[in-house]
């Protein structure tokens, strides 16, 4: 114990030489006695091994070293490696170090838990973040097409046409929608490599069968959220003719329940219910839009198209309208276009929870008319939310006359029934000496308008990726020519620590950003190029892709 205080009052770096230098082949020794010691530690009889000292005493030693510098000293020695790969001592520096890591909060405190596996895995994902530069990068190539094959068919809902510009610079404001989605380690996307859709478990790397017969049908968008993954699509030949010069599709979406399957890293894709999202149909056009965000229970659609009466009426066509999706049903609209054999209202299945008329939107103030400003849709239990941007540098065919002075983002919230609505503003106005958002926080709330957009005015932050329980956040932010993606690292469990922020390698930006949209947490990122290829940067070691054989 005596040589164990002696050591701990010395100086911060003759300790840690204490620890790191050999000054021979065989492992550092400590004396026992203080007083057989001399003044200078460099030039003392060293006589016992620092791993034998007590492991308390032990501990507060190795509290000095860095994550990096506790994985190297397993190479120092054999004994080096059976003291700092000791199970206590590598949950300790988990603790210590990594608080917030996804294999702390998921672990079982009292199980066989692999620890120093562990922390070996977590402290090299961490120095992987802290450079910004990914362990590894992987592309998947994405099928996509309008005829051939027929189970990728696609035609996507177009943007608004509004994109930034000032003076001679342009940027794109609104982006298209991907054909993959990612929640929690999922990943569903149309695979050119396997000719099929697919669910990929990137922890794992197995790949799921992803069945929901895309045969014959033409995939507006697809979106996983709540473990639910709705499908929003069209039948493959038009309903009737619209005009001389458009047809129109009946459009439906399918929603299915994706659970977990018996063996880890399985996903089975189960149908839950089908429902018809517009009465008459859409044509396949650039200007035909709609906007929809589901849960676990309801899914909301807003839906805009240009007016084509014959009586001169320029104001578009708005709708807005909610179901309550969580009763299953095999009933399927889409193989009974006379309604004969639907069933009654009361029964289960999809319900229109409430459905919007023109008077509702203007009272709510959300009609968009033909310069609109919504950008999405969001829901909780009681209230859909309805979510506008607008920027002072907009331009294009869509654009409005009188815009903000600076950014505005808005949430407009509507209850299902009768009720109050919520309205909450920002124009990142600050004041007299600043010009950008004082209210931006890290806080994410449907009700809240999302300053974050904006709290790096007049940079735009188009899109974040958040694992909150980690404390690791992904930004990804432009001003034009001007373009980076950041990460931000809190690991301390109470947010006592500054935290880091790092840039991520530069060229990620064009392999990430192509559709404006990221996804991922602590492990990796998600985005797509412009080569058609959904992109994953790892930052923990890649998994290698085992397909499941197709379920017949």
């Amino acid at each position: 114990m005596k040589a164990g205080i002696w050591l701990l009052r010395l100086p911060v770096n003759e300790r840690r030489a204490a620890v790191r230098n050999r000054p021979s082949a065989e492992a550092p020794q400590i004396c026992l006695s203080h007083s057989t010691c001399s003044h200078s530690y460099s030039h003392h009889r060293l006589k016992m091994s620092i791993t034998a000292l007590p492991n308390d005493i032990f501990l507060l030693i190795i509290a000095y070293l860095s994550p990096k510098e506790l994985i190297l000293s397993r190479r120092v020695s054999k004994q080096f490696h059976d003291a700092f790969t000791e199970f206590e001592l590598n949950r300790h520096a988990l603790v210590q170090h990594y608080p917030r890591a996804r294999e702390l909060r998921h672990a079982d405190q009292n199980d066989s838990a692999d620890w120093p596996s562990l922390f070996a895995k977590v402290a090299g994902r961490y120095h992987h973040l802290k450079s910004g530069i990914p362990r590894s990068v992987k592309k998947l190539p994405l099928e996509r097409t309008f005829i051939i094959p027929q189970w990728s068919q696609n035609y996507g809902v177009e943007p608004w046409q509004r994109d930034l510009k000032f003076e001679k610079k342009e940027a794109p404001f609104h982006y298209p929608d991907t054909l993959w989605t990612y929640e929690e380690g999922l990943l569903i996307f149309p695979s050119a490599d396997l000719q099929r859709y697919a669910a990929y478990d990137l922890d794992t790397g197995i790949v799921s069968e992803v069945n929901f017969e895309p045969e014959k049908k033409i995939v507006r968008r697809l979106r996983l959220h709540e473990r639910v993954l709705v499908v929003e699509w069209c039948e493959d030949g038009p309903y009737h003719q619209l005009n001389e010069n458009g047809m129109v599709f009946r459009h439906f979406a399918t929603a299915y329940d994706v659970v977990k399957g018996a063996t880890e890293g399985e996903w089975r894709i189960a149908f839950r219910n089908e429902w018809k999202i517009h009465f008459l149909g859409m044509p396949l056009n650039s200007r035909d839009r709609f906007f929809s965000h589901h849960t676990s229970q309801k899914y909301a659609l807003y839906v805009w198209q240009p007016n084509r009466s014959g009586w001169g009426e320029d104001e578009p066509i708005e709708a807005l309208a909610v179901w309550d999706i969580s009763s299953p049903s095999p009933y399927l609209p889409s193989e009974d276009h006379s309604g004969e054999g639907k069933q009654d209202d009361s029964l289960e299945g999809p319900k229109v929870v409430r459905r919007f008329s023109f008077k509702d939107l203007d009272f709510y103030r959300i009609r968009q008319r033909s310069t609109p400003v919504l950008r999405g849709l969001e829901l909780d239990d009681g209230h859909v939310y309805v979510i506008e941007e607008d920027h002072r540098w907009i331009v294009g065919q869509q654009a409005g006359h009188a815009l903000p002075r600076l950014h505005k983002v808005k949430t407009i919230g509507i209850p299902f029934t009768i009720g109050p609505m919520w309205v909450d503003s920002c124009g990142a106005d600050g004041d007299t000496s600043i010009s950008f958002c004082q209210r931006a926080s890290d806080a994410r709330h449907h009700h809240l308008a999302p300053c974050w957009r904006h709290e790096e005015f007049p940079y735009l932050t188009i899109t974040e990726a958040r694992d909150d329980k980690a404390g690791v956040v992904f930004r990804a932010r432009n001003c034009f020519m001007l373009e980076s993606i950041s990460i931000s690292l809190k690991p301390e469990a109470h947010g006592t620590e500054t935290g880091y922020d790092i840039a991520l390698r530069g060229d990620l930006w064009q392999q990430l950003l192509a559709k404006g949209k990221i996804c991922g947490d602590e492990r990796w990122l998600i985005g797509e190029n412009s080569n058609q290829e959904v992109v994953i940067a790892y930052f923990d070691r890649e998994r290698k892709m085992r397909v499941q054989e197709l379920k017949t």
